[in-house]
This record gives structure tokens, C-alpha cells and sequence, in this order.
């Protein structure tokens, strides 16, 4: 994990660096790494990426390198098991809508006002990856203006957070499966139980206890 932020901070740090210097190679740069080996196990083993994120992002900030970057973090999902998972409403939630902070440099705020807008009206709507994805396509284009028409031409099912004011959705409108819709919370569902999912459910459960008894005696 710290050689992948190393290795970020270095690249960045470097194209940064060629791009100030030559006009004859100036590109943009997409760099993307996922920590998620920490806290897989154990949430609170988040506390110790809070130095190195702080020295990386630091280290970004003193070699200009955040002056023409845009910021996108998120996470994976919750915790997926534990007294914590099952037992606690907030774990749900933390499950299926996780974090998502997108910072941009100081002169994308001041050039596109209204982007920005679009992109701040957002922040409590319900998105999916899918708008998350299209919005940093949009970022590739950022000279031309946006084209909806394209975009459902090309099949694309994501919106783009800085061109578009998310309405209230639901989860079918936002290609969000059920199994991941938090709208299901404070519903309850009858269930078939000569369903395959049923039926699959049991045998691992009766797998699961054999295991746990097979040392057993008699």
C-alpha cells in the first residue's frame, strides 16, 4: 500500500514536472490505485492511512502537482460481516453508499462556475458509479459543451455531475440492482422458499454446521 501511493505521488510528480517544461509533450495523466487490502479485515485499521494519505496529498500540494489535477476519492463498501455489519442500521447504509469526494484545482473552480454548481447540487442525490464514470469522462472534454444525445446514443447510463442536476431517483432509475438498494431497508419482501436462492442458502448453512460439528463425538 505505501509503494502504490508512492508510486502515484512519483508519476504524478514527474508528468507534472515534463508538462511544465515541454510544450511538446503536455498530456493528461489518468493514475488510479485501490487500499483495500488495510481495512478489509478491520475498520479501524483505517487510522493508520491517515499520515500516509496526509504526507501524500502534502507532497502533491508543495510540487504544484494538484494545480491541474482532479481529485477523486471513494470507497468500496462497508464492513461485510462482524457484530457491527449485522446489527447496526448505519452499517447498511455504509454497505451500498459509500464515500465519494471529488476535489477540483483552483482555476477549474474559478473557469466553470457553473459546472461547479451542477456538481455541488449533487452531493445529496442518489448516483451510481455508472454517473461517477461519466463524469470524469467529462472531464476529457471539458472544451465542448456536453451532449446528452451522445451520450444515450452510446449507451452510456451515467450523468455527467457536472453537466446535469440529478432528479430524485430511484434505484431502477439509477441502475442500481436491488440486491444493493437501500430503499429496501424499511421494506419487507415475501420470499419464495422453493427458490433457488433459498435453496442455496441452506445447503451452505448445512455445510457451514457440518463443518463446525464434524470433530465432534458422538
Amino acid at each position: 500500500m505505501v509503494i502504490a501511493i508512492a508510486q502515484i505521488r512519483d508519476l504524478m510528480q514527474i508528468i507534472a514536472s515534463t508538462n511544465s517544461t515541454s510544450t511538446s509533450w503536455q498530456r493528461p495523466v489518468f493514475a488510479f490505485s485501490f487500499f483495500s487490502g488495510l481495512t478489509h479485515g478491520d475498520m479501524n485499521a483505517a487510522v493508520y492511512m491517515d499520515e500516509l494519505l496526509g504526507r501524500f496529498f502534502r507532497s502533491l500540494y508543495d510540487s504544484g502537482s494538484l494545480e491541474n489535477t482532479a481529485v477523486v476519492l471513494f470507497s468500496d463498501h462497508g464492513m461485510r460481516y462482524g457484530p457491527t455489519r449485522g446489527y447496526t442500521r448505519m452499517a447498511w447504509y455504509e454497505e451500498n453508499l459509500p464515500l465519494l469526494l471529488i476535489a477540483m484545482p483552483e482555476y477549474f473552480r474559478r473557469q466553470h462556475v457553473q459546472m461547479m454548481n451542477k456538481l455541488h447540487s449533487n452531493r445529496h442525490k442518489l448516483m451510481a458509479p455508472f454517473d461517477l464514470h461519466e463524469t470524469i469522462r467529462r472531464l476529457l472534454d471539458i472544451g465542448k459543451p456536453y451532449d446528452d444525445d451522445h451520450r444515450i446514443a452510446r449507451g452510456r447510463r451515467g450523468f455527467s455531475l457536472f453537466d446535469v442536476t440529478l432528479a430524485d431517483r430511484t434505484c431502477k432509475d439509477a441502475s442500481i440492482a436491488p440486491t444493493y438498494c437501500e430503499c429496501q431497508l424499511s421494506r419487507s419482501h415475501p420470499v419464495d422458499v422453493r427458490s433457488s436462492q433459498v435453496s442455496y442458502v441452506i445447503q451452505k448453512d448445512c455445510s457451514f454446521i457440518h463443518l463446525l460439528t464434524a470433530t465432534c463425538g458422538e
